[in-house]
């Protein structure tokens, strides 16, 4: 069932437009915004892309202050966000709790987690659980993010 899920999860985000980091670092104009897609097959995933991640959103920044960022974590990542795991992965929970008091948010996804059995009272306030992580993708897109996959360096 999760392999059937997290297949269905990564075609629904292929029909979506996405751009490398580098790409997107690159433009001539500031994009409305950038949402950063994380799906992963299990916890440990977060160690390896934290540094990427706190990386891009730092370069964007650095770029356009202004700019509007957020995080979708919807795979097997995202459970180590839970607040149970906040002891296993302390650093990462702090970079999230740190992202969101720059303003960029963070999202994990509800459905999924649900089929788990996890609630969203599971996660800490720093996180917010979306319905769906695919859903969250597609409005952030209808505000214009352009959406990264790939950050890469």
């Amino acid at each position: 069932m999760r392999a059937l899920f997290l297949s269905i999860l990564m075609l629904l985000s292929l029909g979506l437009k996405a751009e490398t980091f580098n790409e997107v670092i690159s433009l001539d104009e500031r994009p409305d915004g950038v949402v950063f897609e994380i799906l992963a097959p299990n916890e440990r995933s977060w160690t390896r892309t934290q540094p990427k991640l706190l990386q891009a959103i730092e370069q964007l920044k650095h770029r356009w202050p202004d700019i509007d960022i957020a995080v979708v974590s919807h795979g097997n990542e995202q459970f180590a966000l839970t607040t149970e795991k906040a002891s296993v992965f302390p650093e990462l929970h702090q970079s999230v709790l740190n992202l969101g008091e720059q303003g960029v948010d963070v999202h994990v996804c509800g459905t999924y987690a649900s089929w788990r059995d996890i609630k969203p009272e599971a996660f800490p306030d720093y996180v917010d659980v979306s319905a769906s992580g695919p859903a969250q993708i597609n409005d952030y897109k209808a505000l214009g993010y352009v959406l990264v996959t790939d950050f890469a360096f």
